[in-house]
């Protein structure tokens, strides 16, 4: 990569930055319906299944989850979209809607380069949403749900920056390059991107843990906290080098190795569970 294309690469970055130019493509409307109701505390199986229902495609998907393994439980096979979605749960239902755009935004890209390493992104998003869902169910005040959306938006400057570097073949076809755009500005444009989807200021700080992640023990536990302890046992592997106790965020977070293995056991299901279900 040439010095004058990195020069140009990262002005365009900055200028979109300041001048609040980073945007995608709008999340789709049941997606942004669904999470209207929710938000508004006033929704009931009835609207939330008028809502679902307008996008088949999500609907198949709740049925799939709904009769999985993970949720079914031994139970009977549910054969109406009211009773799958009051098995899932409202968030589940908002959290199968968001995963389903997600992968067809990162599916959407035709060019075989950019479209390689968006699978990739992709799939490293969906291993990070479900290992926050399994350390959140390690916290008390934690929520399961709120985790795994935060780690399923995590990376979406990803999506952004692979998309402009388009215009840049040295960058795109460059991993170290495109690794370097990545820890230079991906935490500040996933922020602004949640921002400009209407997700709570919590969801949107949890991409930037340079910025907002307080390691005071006595500090309040957030999204941020939960999402940077599931990288750093994605980035180990949960291997036995992982010293929890020499890291303060685990402290905070109250894990310890003891608790590992049960969260390892979590995230393998929960993976397997929502890889089957959005296939």
């Amino acid at each position: 990569m040439s010095k004058q294309d990195k020069f140009r690469f990262v002005s365009l970055l900055a200028l979109e930055l300041q001048n609040g130019d980073i945007v995608l493509p709008s999340l789709p409307d049941v997606v942004m319906k669904i999470r209207r109701m929710l938000e508004s505390n006033a929704a009931g199986f009835e609207q939330v299944s008028q809502a679902v229902s307008l996008d088949p495609v999500l609907v198949s998907r709740l049925f799939v989850f709904a009769n999985s393994a993970y949720y079914s439980r031994g139970n009977a096979k549910v054969d109406s979209l009211e009773t799958a979605i009051g098995r899932l749960g409202f968030e589940v239902v908002r959290n199968t809607a968001m995963s389903l755009a997600m992968k067809q935004l990162y599916g959407s890209n035709k060019h075989s380069e950019a479209s390689k390493i968006l699978r990739k992104i992709w799939a490293e998003g969906m291993k990070l949403s479900c290992m926050a869902w399994a350390v959140s169910r390690q916290v008390p005040s934690a929520k399961p749900e709120a985790a795994y959306l935060a780690g399923l938006l995590h990376d979406v400057g990803k999506l952004y920056i692979v998309t402009k570097a388009e215009e840049f073949p040295t960058i795109l076809g460059n991993p170290q390059s495109l690794n370097e755009m990545f820890d230079e500005w991906k935490a500040q444009i996933s922020k602004t991107i949640m921002e400009s989807w209407g997700f709570s200021d919590e969801v949107a700080e949890s991409a930037d843990a340079a910025n907002y992640l307080n390691e005071d023990p006595a500090s309040d536990i957030r999204l941020v906290d939960v999402v940077w302890v599931a990288k750093q046992l994605l980035d180990a592997g949960i291997s036995k080098s992982l010293d929890p106790k020499s890291m303060p965020t685990f402290i905070k977070l109250g894990i310890d190795r003891d608790a590992l293995p049960g969260i390892l056991g979590a995230y393998r299901e929960k993976l397997q569970s929502m890889q089957q279900s959005l296939v």
